[in-house]
């Protein structure tokens, strides 16, 4: 008997106990038992409510920044729900119980904490891959005033975050990298005021993005600046203020207003510099509309980044804005900028900065990043693969850098799901909502190599542009990295390498022979020329054109490719990689839509530091040699209107984990994850230098004419 006891756990024996002793049951009852039961159960089957509608421009608002040190608790089992409703916590003025008798298993105290903004993974070396959740703590002493509404900001939390005020749910909020906001003020009371926020860093098949197909590092936590912003009773929500005709300086916007009386007000909008001084009256919803002509308005572009300052005033309260002013179009496949073509010297990046492991959480971060794309000569930037924090857009319409905003719908997403689709339209939502007022965003992308080209899919994105479009009256391009169809088109390019393989001298003989006899005796007289135009055409065809304003296109000549046609011919993979780099200059692109086109990713892998006299992969020279051939092949495009190449810096992705050289990092990086610069590094500044200087000269851009002609289609494949 003692031993059968010892084999219960003491939690279960004395639950046991309580349970089923008559005056447990007397006492409790059915109603004890199921709270019992429910304790170990976790959260409750509830429907969370949402935030409320996102409030922009956060910070020229009455904000009260609770950045800084917050408590945590990593709850790793999932316990949070009871935690936090029940107050089974010390919140660290708690002083313990001399009895000893008030049993709290879990603790807010300064011992255990976490730097908000900030990712657990690069904070704590333990949390470096957790992916469950964590209890974030702060207190705040305050006493709200009557009249007054009161709203706690996030930039963002990875990936679920649920806040609750001194202990009761205020709401739930899903989606990783966009802001939102809860209404918090009927949950304050005088004196000291406990905010919780659960986050879940927890990823599966149905999340935005999902966690095996997204070649990027899914931190966790609250990585974005949090604040406490306090509002009268009727307030401005959202505004528009855009520039809708560039000849007549004919500005046109919207206001929105939220509270307890948001009809018939009038909120005043005033541009001081531009003569423009105007009232706004709302509607019954709260929605107000303008039109008014500006005097000598300055133009927004990246070489004069004009902005200027803009105040909506409601009675007293004032609410005041940096705006540029420019229109982005599109003239059959040109995008133009202002009336004229767009020069698009550009460069993706992730959010993760150079001056300290992790994501980027400050201007100064986001800073280091801009100042080497600056240093490459670039002005334009792939927010890859998700919309970046606020100083990033921010500084970019202060320093003149054009912007594609993403929202992470990377490969594989579940397309017929309605509850991963409504969260993917609420990403875009919010992300359309918060950066509605920034120049420098020039286009909207909604999806990054999303495969398989089914209806499903098809018709998910097309309700993410439809969305984007609805919220922005700008007509901002709607844009995506597109997917080619590898299968079949890689048949064609396989005998341009085919005949450069016969055609190299350092082809053993043996397999010289064995590919002579495939080919059934064909010469090497046929394929593409080495550094000579025409011979293939890459021919974009994906569905989803039909859906986007601008086309883009991922390729990875001289990296994956060659990797795959070796292992198809039985070749050694360095002759393979010889003779790609060699047919590249023959390639082009084009799109059968008619449409603008970017190449949104192209590279190579190096780790920095690594060299190589014969060039060898993953050495610096090798990644060098593969930008000149891209550089000098994409020059070849009239339809390619400019391009993004993967990428900035070396940052962390859960894919690669190869020792020596990647070890949780895509090398792909122009710098390393330090910023120390690759000799690729300086290819691309000293041709987008030249690109520059054709510019200063008066040149437009080179790409305005695209027309497809009859060369067959060789299109390539995909892939970070």
């Amino acid at each position: 008997m003692h031993k059968t006891i010892a084999k219960v756990p003491a939690y279960a024996f004395l639950l046991a106990l309580i349970l089923l002793s008559p005056q447990g049951i007397a006492a409790s009852g059915e109603k004890d038992a199921d709270t019992a039961i429910d304790f170990f159960q976790g959260d409750p089957d509830i429907e969370y409510p949402a935030p409320a509608p996102l409030l922009v421009n956060p910070m020229a608002r009455d904000y009260r920044s609770l950045n800084g040190p917050w408590e945590i608790i990593v709850d790793e089992a999932g316990m949070g729900w009871r935690v936090i409703t029940q107050g089974d916590y010390f919140d660290g003025d708690t002083v313990y119980p001399d009895t000893g008798m008030m049993l709290k298993e879990h603790s807010f105290d300064s011992r255990t904490q976490l730097q908000v903004p900030g990712d657990w993974n690069s904070q704590v070396p333990e949390l470096d891959r957790y992916r469950s959740r964590v209890l974030y703590h702060k207190a705040l002493t305050m006493t709200p005033q009557a009249g007054k509404r009161y709203l706690l900001y996030f930039g963002g939390a990875n990936y679920t975050a649920d806040l609750f005020v001194n202990n009761a749910l205020v709401g739930r909020h899903v989606g990783g990298y966009t802001a939102f906001d809860f209404d918090v003020t009927g949950f304050l009371r005088p004196g000291k005021n406990t905010f919780i926020v659960r986050v879940d860093a927890a990823l599966d098949e149905t999340t935005i993005p999902t966690m095996r197909t997204s070649d990027f590092w899914k931190y966790g936590g609250i990585t974005r600046d949090v604040g406490l912003i306090t509002e009268s009773d009727t307030y401005i929500s959202q505004y528009h203020v855009y520039l809708h005709d560039r000849e007549k300086s004919e500005i046109r916007g919207w206001v929105q207003l939220a509270g307890e009386r948001v009809a018939n007000r009038v909120v005043a909008l005033d541009i001081k510099d531009a003569g423009v001084k105007v009232r706004i009256e709302t509607n019954a919803e709260g929605r107000g509309e303008f039109t008014v002509q500006a005097k000598d308005l300055a133009l927004w572009s990246p070489e004069s980044p004009h902005l200027y300052d803009v105040a909506l005033s409601l009675g007293d309260a004032s609410l005041e804005d940096r705006i540029g002013f420019r229109i982005v179009s599109i003239k059959g496949s040109t995008i133009l900028l202002n009336g004229k073509p767009m020069p698009i010297r550009g460069i993706s990046m992730h959010e993760e900065t150079v001056l300290h492991p992790g994501l980027s959480a400050s201007r100064e971060d986001v800073m280091a990043q801009f100042k080497l794309v600056r240093e490459l000569n670039a002005n334009f930037v792939r927010l890859a693969h998700y919309p970046h924090n606020e100083h990033t857009v921010r500084l970019a319409d202060e320093m003149g850098l054009m912007l594609w905003s993403e929202v992470p719908i990377v490969s594989l997403i579940d397309w017929g799901n309605p509850a991963t689709l409504a969260v993917a339209k609420s990403q875009v939502a919010e992300n359309v909502t918060r950066d509605l007022n920034r120049a420098s965003v020039v286009m909207w992308s909604i999806s990054n190599e999303s495969f398989p080209q089914t209806q499903a899919r098809l018709d998910f994105l097309s309700a993410l542009a439809a969305t984007a479009r609805e919220l922005d009256d700008s007509d901002r391009p709607i844009a995506s990295a597109l997917v080619g169809n590898p299968k079949e088109e890689f048949a064609d390019i396989g005998k341009h390498l085919f005949a450069q393989l016969l055609r190299d001298p350092a082809l053993p003989p043996s397999t010289r022979e064995r590919l002579m006899a495939i080919a059934g005796g064909q010469s090497a007289s046929g394929g593409a020329q080495s550094e000579s135009g025409g011979g293939m055409a890459v021919v974009i065809d994906d569905p989803l054109g039909e859906v986007v304003d601008v086309v883009g296109y991922n390729e990875y000549f001289g990296w994956y490719y060659s990797k795959y046609f070796a292992q198809s011919l039985g070749v050694d993979e360095g002759l393979m990689r010889n003779a790609m780099l060699a047919i590249m200059p023959g390639i082009r692109f084009e799109n059968a839509f008619g449409k603008p086109m970017i190449i949104s990713e192209f590279g190579a892998g190096a780790k920095q530091g690594l060299h190589s006299d014969k060039g060898f992969i993953w050495s610096e020279e090798y990644q060098a040699r593969v930008y000149r051939q891209q550089l000098q092949m994409l020059a070849q495009s009239p339809c390619v209107q400019g391009f993004t190449p993967w990428v900035l810096k070396d940052f962390r992705s859960h894919l690669r984990e190869l020792n020596g050289i990647q070890e949780t990092y895509n090398r792909k990086g122009l710098v390393s994850e330090t910023g120390q610069r690759k000799l690729a590094f300086q290819v691309l500044a000293d041709y987008y230098g030249q690109e520059k200087a054709r510019e200063e000269a008066g040149a437009e851009p080179g790409r305005a004419l695209c027309q497809r002609d009859s060369v067959e289609a060789v299109p390539g494949a995909t892939g970070d």
